[in-house]
C-alpha cells in the first residue's frame, strides 16, 4: 500500500512540474517576438513566479523516482538506471541554458539576475540590438528536445520497461 502512495506522490509531482513549469515554456516561445523590454520584462518576471513549485515538485519527483526502485527491487533493471541518467543530464542542460540565455537576458533587459548562485542588481539595459542579438541566439529547438524528447523516452521506459 504504501508503494502505492509513493507512485502516487511521483506521478503527482510530475503533474505538478509540468503544469508549473508552463509559464517559463510559455515565455520561452513567446519572448523571441518581443522588442519592446517593458514586455521582456514582464514575461521573464512571469516566469519565475512559478520557480519554487518548479523546484519542490522537481524534488519530489526525485525523491519519489529514486525511492520507487528501493521498494520494489528494480535495480538490476538498465531501464531505471537510464532513466536516472536521462533526468540528471536534463537537469544539468536545463540549469545550464538558462544560464546562458534568461539569465543573461534578465541582465540585458535592465533587470536583477542571478550568475551562478550569486545575485547581482540591475544593470543599464543594453541596446535593443543587443538584446534582439541575443533573443536570436536562443535555440528553443534544444529546448524542446531536452525538455520535452527526453521526458517523454523516460516515461516510454517507465511505462513498457524494455530492459
Amino acid at each position: 500500500m504504501f508503494t502505492q502512495w509513493i507512485l502516487f506522490a511521483h506521478v503527482l509531482s510530475v503533474i505538478t512540474f509540468f503544469l508549473a513549469h508552463g509559464t517559463s515554456v510559455a515565455m520561452a516561445f513567446q519572448i523571441r517576438k518581443e522588442t519592446d523590454f517593458a514586455r521582456i520584462r514582464a514575461m521573464l518576471d512571469m516566469s519565475g513566479t512559478t520557480f519554487m513549485a518548479i523546484f519542490i515538485s522537481f524534488l519530489a519527483m526525485g525523491l519519489s523516482g529514486l525511492t520507487l526502485p528501493f521498494m520494489v527491487k528494480l535495480w538490476d533493471k538498465v531501464w531505471v538506471w537510464l532513466s536516472i541518467v536521462l533526468m540528471v543530464f536534463v537537469f544539468f542542460w536545463m540549469a545550464w541554458f538558462n544560464e546562458k540565455s534568461f539569465k543573461e537576458l534578465r541582465r540585458l533587459v535592465g533587470l536583477p539576475y542571478m550568475r551562478g548562485n550569486k545575485n547581482f542588481p540591475a544593470e543599464t539595459p543594453a541596446s535593443a540590438e543587443e538584446v534582439a542579438s541575443h533573443l536570436k541566439k536562443l535555440r528553443l529547438h534544444s529546448l524542446l528536445i531536452v525538455g520535452y524528447v527526453i521526458p517523454a523516452f523516460v516515461l516510454w521506459l517507465m511505462t513498457f520497461k524494455p530492459f
